[in-house]
């Protein structure tokens, strides 16, 4: 039957089932060693955003390649997040135990609470940027702190595919097997309807025509 042979719906479908799932192990592996995690980020997302989007290439192949290519880039600026994300963390649990103590509002944990919520934006737009533009590390991180404002509905839509992803995780967490590289896949059309205004020309033809004969194979 049509729809069993490699190209029919089905087995397009089980195809990217398997490459949802190595997308996720290869990047839950990538991030074992906690300082390698922005490259992980940016990796998935090229990843996600040329095999499991534009059927371009091979999930393993593309994904190392890419974590091989990004790696001394983007650690730095990873481990300028993470220092920011200890430090929040530092700060949430301080005014926890002081809240407890009575000592401050307990409301002084919405801060935090602000605090981590920017500081997750900040990174969704960044590793994923970094993947997408060439750029210097320090401009590359100034325009993700502009982008969710410039772009703050698309800020929330992916704020809620987020935070989806994450209670769909919670209660289900076999899911981590394979949400990671859906959550990508989709955050991918977000972003890249962002990213795309700041192409020049040249580069939307140049991505279209390959976009175009991807369709056509």
């Amino acid at each position: 039957m049509r729809i069993f042979n490699y190209d029919g719906g089905v087995m397009r479908s089980i195809s990217k089932f398997t490459d949802c799932i190595s997308l996720s192990l290869l990047f839950l592996v990538s991030c074992i060693p906690v300082f390698t995690i922005g490259t992980a980020i940016t990796a998935m997302y090229h990843t996600a955003y040329k095999v499991l989007r534009h059927d371009r290439g091979y999930v393993f192949r593309d994904y190392v390649e890419t974590f091989r290519d990004n790696f001394k880039q983007t650690t730095p600026v990873w481990l300028v997040a993470l220092a920011l994300a200890v430090l929040l963390g530092v700060d949430g649990y301080v005014m926890n135990f002081y809240a407890r103590e009575g000592n401050i509002p307990a409301a002084l944990g919405v801060v935090f609470l602000v605090g981590l919520i920017v500081w997750f934006v900040w990174v969704s737009y960044l590793f994923p940027y970094m993947a997408r533009f060439e750029n210097t590390r320090k401009q590359s991180m100034k325009n993700a702190v502009l982008f969710p404002v410039i772009h703050f509905p698309m800020t929330v839509l992916m704020m809620a595919l987020a935070a989806g992803t994450g209670f769909l995780m919670y209660l289900f967490p076999f899911l981590v097997l394979m949400l990671p590289a859906v959550y990508s896949w989709i955050q991918s059309y977000i972003l890249e309807w962002v990213f795309r205004k700041y192409m020049t020309e040249e580069e939307r033809k140049l991505e279209d025509e390959k976009n175009r004969k991807d369709l056509e194979l």
